[in-house]
């Protein structure tokens, strides 16, 4: 049976939020939508765009879709590549080369608008939350890749592509969690230098600028900015040796879910080597969970060090994701 890909619209955003409720209720993984969430979620991102979303439909039945993009920033560089962000097939239409059929064209859409290579990476724009295995509905606000292992990884390797950029998805209930001795030790041996772990105070603690400055990261300047230009900022933790930052953690609150929000960690190098970014970790931990939190998520690239620091605090790694890409011939 042939079937006809053309553009989406408007009009199909409510029967694509109905295919994505219903192909994601058979694993159980990413989180259904409302339609108007499912709408808000791709149009208010600005490099979302219906020249790059195909429909198929059989009869009046959606049977598939598929989205992709083009960063807008990028959209003169034909180094940077056109991504994949979606492609779904109704259960009973599958093992029938639909799906190979909307990964073709997409492929062939980014070749006309001048890339040369595909990836299947984040499922940006639109960072679809998901359910985190045998938790009570536990969440993650972002899938950040492909699953490994899963069928949409074989799908992709099968099709050319190639894993690159591998990162794990950690987990922590925190019910019973509590600061261990170990912590409690490398909080009292660093008092006797002068080396507090507290919430941040402007009138007490002082040089957060020059922190960040010397971290010289700048996604981690961007949300400590953005948090204190807020009316009521968020509480976040800093290590402080004499009241002078030297460690900070992001901005602390509670989702509705019940997650524990977590944008990261940091400690300058001048006095690393005494335990204090494991301490500042789990303090933090600790924190959410006397603040309401029932649970913590987050993903960390495989080679990020920091791992063992959430390790240590009794974080499992509970998902590896992988983005996937393939060059043009």
């Amino acid at each position: 049976m042939n079937y006809c890909i053309k553009n989406a619209n408007k009009q199909d955003l409510k029967n694509m939020c109905n295919l994505w409720n219903e192909v994601v209720k058979e694993e159980y993984f990413l989180k259904p939508f409302t339609t108007t969430d499912y709408e808000n979620y791709l149009l208010s991102n600005p490099d979302f765009s219906f020249d790059s979303t195909f429909v198929i439909y059989d009869n009046q039945t959606l049977i598939a879709f598929a989205i992709g993009y083009l960063r807008k920033r990028f959209i003169d560089n034909p180094e940077v590549a056109g991504i994949i962000n979606t492609i779904m097939v109704k259960k009973e239409y599958r093992k029938q080369g639909i799906g190979s059929m909307l990964l073709s064209h997409l492929e062939n859409y980014f070749k006309q608008q001048g890339r040369k290579k595909v990836a299947a990476a984040y499922f940006l724009p639109s960072c679809y939350p998901w359910y985190i295995p045998n938790t009570k509905n536990h969440d993650h606000p972002c899938a950040p890749g492909i699953r490994i292992n899963s069928n949409e990884y074989f799908y992709y390797l099968h099709r050319g592509y190639e894993p690159y950029n591998y990162c794990d998805a950690f987990h922590l209930d925190l019910e019973n969690y509590e600061l261990s001795s170990d912590i409690k030790n490398i909080l009292e041996n660093a008092k006797k230098d002068n080396i507090t772990i507290e919430l941040y105070d402007p009138n007490k603690h002082y040089g957060l600028d020059e922190f960040y400055r010397k971290l010289n990261i700048y996604d981690f300047e961007k949300v400590i900015k953005e948090n204190l230009a807020l009316e009521k900022p968020y509480p976040f933790l800093v290590v402080a040796k004499d009241n002078k930052v030297v460690g900070w953690t992001g901005a602390m609150w509670n989702e509705e879910s019940g997650r524990g929000h977590f944008d990261g960690i940091a400690i300058l190098e001048e006095v690393r080597g005494r335990g204090l970014g494991k301490a500042l970790f789990a303090n933090l931990a600790y924190y959410n969970k006397m603040n309401g939190a029932k649970f913590m998520t987050f993903y960390t690239g495989l080679n990020n060090h920091a791992r063992y620091i959430y390790m240590g605090a009794g974080f499992k790694i509970i998902m590896s994701y992988v983005s996937m890409n393939k060059t043009f011939k």
